[in-house]
């Protein structure tokens, strides 16, 4: 489904904004991520606004300002907390492992409720399988370094990887690398749309995926649209890969649908619970979650 052009987005004034979170209206999408060999091994969890008379909206028309209003980090709340209803819902189990990465805005990274949070997601959710990932973003999103390292060690000890997002474009804050385990770099889809036909900026990604490798970590290439990307970045050791040569993103139902048919997870005996009573549970753990 297209998006519409943002000269028909719906009016954003904090109220509407409010309206919209109370009537649960930002939902999330899931985008595959992919091994070298093409199979799913992940998913980043991405927002839409599902808004009733304006129909779906791109992330790029409402992001910023739900963050200029203060609204960002309930509305990501919001999204994770319908994914794990639409998932247990869905009665599914995991047959193998797989990872859910999400963007934190810079609210929750400056505070101090991140990580429980996806502890309480992760424990709602009881997949044994799944792992998170938290996105940092490379703009926007600075914190102090040593509110980063106190923020990696409260992951690492809860087994949540972190994620460096758009690498390379926005203020190159690099004591982000030395505040603890990042587990992946995101490469910006800019730099794979010049590869391989730009030889300087294929020489700069072939630098990133080494720079990725002195600190254990791997790269997501975003934006992977053609077979020849998809086969250079293969070849310089990029090993996971996100973008529309794979999948679009799909909405939550139609996801969790194909996890079957790839034979990734199995439909088991849904717990029969009413709407509101999973609506209630799902709020009682974000709460928990929030300190």
């Amino acid at each position: 489904m297209p998006f519409p052009n943002v000269s028909t987005a719906p009016p954003m004034a904090r109220a509407q904004l409010l309206q919209a979170l109370r009537e649960r209206q930002f939902h999330p999408f899931l985008q595959p991520i992919v091994c070298a060999a093409g199979r799913w091994q992940g998913a980043e969890i991405l927002m839409r606004w599902q808004h009733p008379q304006a129909g779906l909206q791109a992330p790029g028309v409402f992001i910023d300002r739900l963050a200029e209003q203060g609204l960002l980090a309930a509305a990501t709340r919001q999204m994770l907390q319908q994914l794990s209803m639409s998932w247990t819902g869905a009665g599914l189990a995991l047959r193998q492992p797989f990872f859910l990465s999400f963007n934190a805005c810079a609210d929750q990274l400056r505070g101090d409720a991140l990580v429980s949070q996806c502890e309480a997601l992760l424990h709602t959710m009881q997949q044994a399988s799944l792992r998170l990932m938290i996105e940092m973003p490379e703009r926007g999103g600075d914190i102090a370094p040593a509110h980063c390292r106190r923020l990696f060690s409260q992951c690492e000890q809860a087994d949540i990887a972190v994620a460096l997002d758009d690498f390379g474009i926005g203020d190159a804050r690099l004591h982000q690398l030395a505040s603890g385990r990042i587990s992946c770099l995101k490469l910006d889809r800019s730099f794979v749309a010049a590869t391989p036909a730009d030889s300087l900026y294929s020489r700069l990604v072939e630098k990133i995926v080494a720079l990725a490798a002195v600190f254990n970590a791997s790269v997501t290439a975003e934006g992977v649209e053609t077979l020849a990307q998809w086969q250079w970045l293969r070849s310089i050791g990029v090993r996971r890969f996100q973008g529309y040569y794979f999948a679009r993103p799909l909405a939550a139902a139609d996801f969790l649908g194909q996890m079957v048919q790839r034979r990734l997870a199995r439909k088991t005996c849904p717990v029969q619970r009413t709407r509101t009573s999973a609506s209630k549970e799902g709020a009682a753990s974000w709460r928990a979650g929030k300190r």
